[in-house]
């Protein structure tokens, strides 16, 4: 069993994390999972028994380990997280329905049969009392109506057809979310610090879709390293590429805080392609992001 890979992914205001794993040569098994503040919200799943049929090769191992990582830190960058919920629910396996259960029929009570018929009473001179005949009501019991299951909702196949990141996620079973401070997520990097860095960091804080026509106010975060440190006086550059009409340009500067706000009129447009890039620059380093603009 080799050491797997632990990476922390911010998208739209939330931190995912995202955890791959060698289950070991007794399970044959990579696994990936996406936790959301402890709660897991899907897994990909992926044997290697063709690995150990053709001779175990741990390099070849680490190989697809790393490969299946990246792929759902990618999925998880690219704002996928609603489309891998979704795959993982169509993905998990139907629950049968329970057993409706016929109650037993309830026998009514057996009377006393007669052996011989009732002898006729005796003439007295004096009154004779006779003594009291209890009789036997019998209640016949009725068992309330089984309720029947609820129809199963069918996913139309061409959901995910344009998702192609991950093939075979599926939800794991029974659920449940802790308190984030009674979740701690345990691997083989348990207690092995990861590695530090001091590179430029750019984010977009809040509403990160865009539309043409749009006229909106984007805040913009610049940090630096492991430790998010703000960069303050670092430019901005933010540039509105399209197909169907000329670039714009938009310049701002980060404060003491590392934030910057720029007003933004993107281009009316109907048809085409379009894509918003912002670019940070401070002490001749640079880092940029994109994102699409969908026509108005």
């Amino acid at each position: 069993m080799i050491s797997g890979f632990n990476t922390d992914i911010s998208y739209d205001g939330v931190v995912y994390h995202v955890q791959t794993e060698d289950k070991g040569l007794s399970s044959k098994l990579i696994v990936s999972l996406v936790y959301d503040r402890g709660t897991i919200l899907a897994s990909k799943r992926a044997q290697y028994d063709d690995l150990v049929a053709a001779g175990f090769d741990e390099k070849e191992l680490s190989e697809r380990l790393n490969r299946q990582h990246k792929l759902m830190c990618a999925a998880v960058k690219a704002g996928r997280i609603e489309d891998l919920m979704k795959m993982s629910s169509k993905a998990a396996p139907a629950k049968p329905a329970a057993e409706k259960v016929v109650p037993a029929e309830v026998p009514a009570p057996k009377l006393p049969t007669v052996a011989s018929p009732i002898e006729p009473i005796p003439q007295t001179a004096s009154p004779i009392t006779l003594g009291r005949i209890e009789t036997t009501k019998v209640i016949s019991v009725v068992p309330p109506p089984v309720a029947a299951p609820p129809p199963a909702v069918e996913v139309p196949n061409d959901v995910f057809e344009d998702l192609v990141i991950i093939d075979d996620v599926d939800i794991v079973e029974d659920v449940f979310e802790l308190e984030p401070e009674a979740v701690a997520v345990v691997s083989e990097l348990s207690g092995i610090e990861r590695p530090s860095n001091e590179k430029l960091g750019i984010e977009l804080l809040g509403d990160s879709k865009f539309k043409g026509g749009d006229r909106k106010t984007v805040q913009i975060m610049v940090c630096r390293g492991t430790a998010r440190k703000v960069v303050p006086n670092a430019q901005i550059m933010i540039k509105v590429l399209g197909s169907s009409f000329r670039p714009v340009i938009f310049h701002a500067k980060t404060d003491a805080n590392g934030l910057a706000n720029v007003h933004l009129q993107l281009p009316q447009f109907r048809a085409g392609r379009a894509a918003l890039l912002v670019r940070a620059m401070i002490d001749g380093d640079e880092i940029e992001l994109r994102r699409v603009v969908t026509p108005g």
